[in-house]
């Protein structure tokens, strides 16, 4: 077995508890996820024993019935081993509406599924602080249908 395959073993992905807090706000700070916007509840979280090693944000619009999935992030070290993979293919393997997302990294997402669209819904519209600092030029829509 290689080394990779026993770090996703090990790997517990589960729904954000309180706990989770000041480890999530250090972790998005360091990977440069930060927004001023961000809900405990919204995330997920993947640990290797105590060590937060990948998270990402899963919001669910009741109303409009869609998926938000944004914020995701694995640390520096344990990158290329599919940890993002797995923790994006977890949240939206039994998703009930389609998910929806905006990157800089398109050809990651097109791997797990995710189609390029022209822009994603209205509910996800975001205010001047969302991706500071981000070229929104490069920034591509995408969603993933719902099975």
């Amino acid at each position: 077995m290689h080394q990779e395959d026993q770090s996703l073993i090990d790997l517990d992905i589960r729904k954000a508890r309180k706990k989770d807090k000041k480890h999530i706000f250090k972790f998005v700070k360091e990977v440069g996820l930060f927004s001023p916007r961000l809900r405990m509840s919204d995330f997920f979280v993947a640990y290797r024993g105590e060590n937060l090693i990948g998270l990402a944000r899963f919001k669910t619009h009741k109303k409009h019935r869609i998926h938000e999935l944004s914020n995701v992030g694995v640390k520096e070290g344990w990158r290329k081993c599919g940890i993002g993979s797995l923790i994006v293919s977890r949240l939206t393997g039994n998703a009930r509406y389609d998910t929806y997302l905006n990157t800089i990294n398109p050809a990651f997402y097109e791997k797990l599924g995710f189609k390029k669209i022209k822009e994603t819904p209205k509910t996800m519209k975001k205010n001047s602080t969302w991706c500071k600092g981000c070229d929104k030029s490069a920034c591509t829509s995408m969603v993933l249908k719902a099975k």
